[in-house]
């Protein structure tokens, strides 16, 4: 009787243990090409403006789970000032051009059944560049799409996430328009 007791109470903790949200694990590193195209000092700040702050998102599933990212502006700081130093900036926390980058939407939605899942995610942000009286506004969007059998494996999914700040990250530094910008053209 005691036995069975134990392993109920077992069973019922790393069931317990399996189905709590884990938390999202980001860190995107720029990758592309280097140039001293954005030879300036740079101040650089990003801002978290999602109305909902999960990352992923997997439906199908009762209840839905959601994984918040509360270290995206963080992570996408970082990524974006390795950027503009591969590409000749100076960062500096007090600089004649300040850029903002506003997270508008960064999240991926997972679809899943009983053999197979697909991944969905998308970015969305607007980079903001002040110089004195000059300012500068885009928005740069990406996405990318993951498909897979069984259920999805978060690491992926962040893998996918992480390609996915990346790539966003590299449209912003090789975009025309930005670079005459920050250069002050």
């Amino acid at each position: 009787m005691r036995f069975s007791l134990l392993i109920i109470l077992l069973t019922l903790i790393l069931v317990g243990c399996e189905s709590s949200p884990r938390s999202v694990i980001l860190h995107p590193e720029y990758q592309g090409p280097s140039s001293n195209a954005l030879a300036a000092n740079v101040a650089v700040k990003v801002n978290d403006l999602r109305t909902t702050k999960y990352t992923i998102r997997v439906k199908n599933q009762e209840p839905a789970l959601y994984v918040p990212d509360a270290n995206l502006p963080v992570n996408f700081n970082q990524v974006l000032t390795q950027a503009l130093t591969a590409h000749g900036a100076q960062i500096t926390p007090v600089a004649a051009t300040q850029v903002t980058v506003d997270i508008n939407r960064f999240k991926a939605i997972i679809e899943e059944s009983f053999s197979t899942h697909q991944s969905d995610a998308e970015a969305d942000v607007t980079v903001l560049i002040k110089q004195g009286t000059r300012s500068f506004e885009k928005q740069y969007k990406g996405s990318a799409n993951l498909n897979g059998p069984l259920k999805h494996d978060q690491a992926k999914i962040e893998e996918q996430l992480n390609n996915l700040a990346q790539q966003v990250v590299t449209r912003i530094v090789q975009d025309p328009e930005f670079i005459q910008f920050v250069r002050g053209s």
